[in-house]
């Protein structure tokens, strides 16, 4: 059987739980969203929670690992779902006033900052869902 350098390089993490979370960045009015490479989905920068992390912690380190972007504050709790695997889904916010650029890694192939009346397509359906409940 071959093995595939990349499957090895980015299978899931044993530490990883089924827990995911991220961080939705308001630059003002405008959202920093990043369109991810295999779902084809724009999305806000998240990841999974490891065992033993909180997770504000693991959404925030998420967010920096895939934009390289250390956020100057601490975001607030929007939402929490249920996933399909079971595991939960924590959707942080945080608004700020400084228009950081960020250097996506290998999991997004682009990224922008988006009016909440002119939202790219196709969207996350549960960050969609969080943009219009504000």
């Amino acid at each position: 059987m071959m093995i595939k350098l990349k499957d090895l390089l980015f299978e899931r993490n044993l530490n990883d739980t089924t827990d995911t979370g991220g961080v939705l960045y308001y630059w003002y009015d405008k959202m920093l969203l990043c369109l991810g490479e295999n779902s084809g989905k724009w999305n806000i920068p998240k990841g999974h929670i490891m065992i033993g992390e909180e997770p504000l912690a693991g959404s925030v380190r998420e967010f920096t690992e895939e934009t390289q972007i250390v956020l100057n504050d601490i975001p607030k709790l929007e939402n929490i779902y249920d996933k399909d695997n079971g595991g939960k889904f924590y959707l942080y916010s945080l608004k700020g006033n400084t228009k950081f650029i960020p250097r996506i890694n290998h999991e997004h192939s682009d990224w922008g900052y988006f009016d909440v009346t002119d939202l790219p397509s196709p969207m996350a359906d549960r960050v969609k869902e969080t943009i219009e409940d504000d």
